[in-house]
């Protein structure tokens, strides 16, 4: 069989195959339970109910800490900043939209939730995490330099 023959050959199996799944997921749609069905839908409307703290963006760390921060990136709605403090560095309240934070450098903080809501945290070196609208202040209790990626996403 020619090149052409054999990528038409293929193109057609592929295509029955994709129909037969489309097939088979409609007949298992109509197969649902009622009850999974309404669960799904009660799921969907509690995560649309779900409020979202404000956050003010005049009060972003990479500027309430713009002494600490090198800015690599600010396009489309996302900051991106590398964040350090030395041991006994201090940061004022400020504010996040949802970011996230990879710990480039780990070392001992302090986090103040709203400015008063006390958490020391070790952030070990490699350590990632993502997340939601935030305020808080923050104290480098420990005896290393704390280096963090920080990717603030204003939506």
């Amino acid at each position: 069989m020619t090149k052409t023959l054999i990528k038409m050959k293929n193109a057609i199996y592929s295509l029955l195959i994709f129909g037969l799944l489309l097939i088979s997921c409609k007949q298992s749609t109509k197969n649902t339970d009622k009850n999974d069905i309404e669960t799904s839908e009660a799921v969907v409307e509690v995560v649309q109910k779900e409020e979202v703290p404000a956050y003010d963006r005049a009060k972003g760390g990479h500027l309430v800490g713009s002494q600490m921060t090198k800015m690599l990136g600010d396009t489309l709605g996302i900051i991106m900043y590398e964040f350090t403090m030395e041991p006994g560095d201090t940061v004022g309240l400020h504010s996040h939209p949802k970011h996230t934070v990879y710990v480039l450098e780990g070392g001992t903080i302090a986090v103040y939730w709203d400015g008063t809501e006390k958490q020391i945290m070790e952030l070990p070196a490699g350590e990632g995490f993502v997340s939601p609208p935030a305020s808080d202040a923050a104290v480098n209790v420990g005896e290393t330099t704390i280096k963090l990626l920080t990717v603030d996403i204003y939506e």
